[in-house]
């Protein structure tokens, strides 16, 4: 694989919520992961790191959330 040296901006295919706008998604030097919303210059940057590391969170909470269901069903515990 290659160094990221120059930003990649990519737009979802779909439109988010209500705003009836796409997302722009960018890959910047420096391990950011840059979203704003077409045709606002808002912009939203967070690491890569901090990303995975909630992604991460969320799909052990969502696991935990499932194991206690299956067992709140299971009537064990």
């Amino acid at each position: 694989m290659t160094d990221l040296k120059k930003p990649i901006s990519r737009r979802t295919a779909k439109t988010f919520a209500h705003y009836d706008r796409r997302i722009v998604v960018s890959l910047e030097p420096g391990d950011i992961l840059a979203m704003r919303l077409e045709r606002s210059t808002t912009t939203f940057r967070a690491t890569l790191a901090d990303v995975y590391t909630v992604l991460a969170g969320w799909h052990a909470d969502r696991a935990l959330k499932t194991r206690r269901e299956t067992r709140r069903l299971n009537g064990a515990g």
